[in-house]
């Protein structure tokens, strides 16, 4: 190719498997390089250095993310498997007294956290800024201790 496209192909494969592998994601949650109908998220490269997370759904493009760097690709790839790895988990793992959304977000924190402490800070204030009333803002968890001291 010669123009970086397949170092960069090769990069996000390695670590998007590594951190899958030290998070303890199952793979299949994890973006892949081959266009993907039925909403699950694909990476495409563009020219120039462009990055791409998209998404499909019958047929049309329901989700696009555009970047030129690899790392933000990566924090978007693993914040969206690790939500659905901790949204597994936390059915699996209901907590006494603990709404299921937080008990997902208490998981996906430490996830994220395990992978990159800022990832884990990133995804808590994006959640606040999206959450309508500061009824909903007040469940959200705090950062596992380790990153909030």
């Amino acid at each position: 190719m010669g123009d970086g496209t397949e170092e960069v192909r090769n990069y996000l494969a390695q670590e998007l498997d590594r951190m899958a592998a030290a998070a303890g994601l199952d793979p299949v949650l994890l973006p892949g390089f081959e266009p993907r109908d039925g909403g699950y998220a694909f990476i495409e490269l563009g020219g120039g250095g462009e990055l791409r997370l998209r998404a499909c759904e019958r047929g049309r493009l329901v989700r696009e993310l555009v970047t030129h760097d690899p790392h933000e690709l990566l924090y978007w790839a693993l914040r969206d498997a690790s939500f659905e790895a901790a949204g597994r988990w936390a059915a699996r793992n209901r907590q006494p007294g603990e709404a299921y959304r937080v008990t997902l977000w208490r998981r996906q924190f430490a996830v994220l956290h395990a992978l990159e402490p800022e990832w884990a800070a990133r995804r808590r204030t994006e959640l606040i800024d999206s959450l309508p009333t500061p009824e909903d803002v007040s469940l959200v968890p705090d950062l596992p201790r380790t990153l909030a001291s």
